[in-house]
C-alpha cells in the first residue's frame, strides 16, 4: 500500500494539472473558507492551522486576506512547494512537515482555528489513526475555537460505488494537460484504492502520463461525529454544499471548555 506521504510526494509537481488555474481555484476555496470563520467570529487576523495543508490551497489565500496562518503536512514536498509558492507571493505563512496524528509534536500553542481540506481526512484508515488525529488537533486549539473539515460526501458514495473521476483537460490544444482518477472499491465499501492519473501534452498528439496511487476510508458521517465527540468537541455539525457553497460536505466541531 502507497503511504499518504508517498502519493502527494510523487504528485506535488503535477498536483496544478487537477485545475484549470490553480491559484484562482485557490483564492475561491480560500475565499469560501474565510466566509465560514468569520461567520463564527473569526476575521483577520485570526490565528489559523491548516493541518493538512498540502501545496497551500487553502492555507496561502486565507494569508492573503490577512489570516495569521500556519500549514503542516505530512508530505515534505507538498510543504517545499507551498514554501516556494508563499514565497513568490510575499506571503508570511510557517509551513512544517508534521503528521496530522502527531501533530502537537511539532506544532506549539494555541489557535482560534484549525481547518483541513480536500478529503485529507480520509486517509486515516482506521479508528486509532483517526483518533489520535482529532485528538491532536483538539490540543491546538484554544476552548471554543472551530474546526472545519471538508470530506466527500462517503455516505452516498459507498452505495453508488462510482468507478471514478472522468479526465478533465485544460489549455489549448497542443499544451493541453488534466487528470482523471479510477476507483476499485473493498468488497464492504469500507475503502476505496483510488489512481489518479495526470497528463500533459508535450506536443499535440504526444502525452506525459502519471499515475499515483493510494487508499481511502469511505468515512462515514457517523463515524466522524462520534470519533470529534469522544476527542474532545462539542456542537458537531455539516454543511452540505447546498448550504455552504463549498464543492465537498464540511463538518464543523467546537472545542469543548
Amino acid at each position: 500500500m502507497t503511504r499518504p506521504e508517498d502519493f502527494y510526494d510523487g504528485l506535488v509537481s503535477e498536483y496544478h494539472f487537477l485545475f484549470e488555474d490553480w491559484w484562482s481555484a485557490a483564492l475561491w476555496h480560500g475565499g469560501i473558507i474565510a466566509e465560514l470563520l468569520a461567520a463564527r467570529g473569526l476575521s483577520a487576523p485570526a490565528r489559523v492551522l491548516d493541518c493538512t495543508c498540502g501545496i497551500g490551497t487553502q492555507a496561502l489565500p486565507l494569508a492573503v486576506l490577512g489570516y495569521s496562518v500556519t500549514g503542516t503536512d505530512l508530505s515534505q514536498g507538498a510543504i517545499e512547494r507551498a514554501r516556494s509558492e508563499a514565497r513568490a507571493r510575499g506571503l508570511p505563512v510557517d509551513l512544517e512537515v508534521a503528521d496530522i496524528r502527531r501533530l502537537r509534536e511539532v506544532v506549539k500553542g494555541h489557535f482560534d482555528a484549525v481547518i483541513s481540506c480536500d478529503n485529507a481526512l480520509a486517509h486515516l484508515l482506521t479508528d486509532e489513526d483517526l483518533d489520535q488525529a482529532i485528538d491532536n488537533i483538539r490540543a491546538c486549539l484554544r476552548p471554543g475555537g472551530p474546526f472545519l473539515a471538508t470530506i466527500r460526501d462517503y455516505d452516498a458514495l459507498a452505495v453508488d460505488r462510482p468507478r471514478g473521476i472522468p479526465i478533465a483537460l485544460y489549455g489549448p490544444k497542443g499544451g493541453r494537460r488534466g487528470s482523471g482518477q479510477a476507483w476499485a472499491w473493498s468488497p464492504d465499501g469500507d475503502q476505496v484504492d483510488i489512481t489518479l492519473f495526470t497528463l500533459a501534452e508535450r506536443t499535440e498528439g504526444t502525452w506525459n502520463v502519471a499515475a499515483h496511487e493510494t487508499t481511502l476510508r469511505a468515512l462515514p458521517r457517523a463515524v466522524l461525529d462520534a470519533a470529534l465527540t469522544k476527542n474532545g468537541f462539542e456542537a458537531v455539525h455539516w454543511l452540505m454544499p447546498q448550504d455552504s457553497g463549498y464543492y465537498q460536505p464540511i463538518v464543523v466541531a467546537v472545542a469543548a471548555a
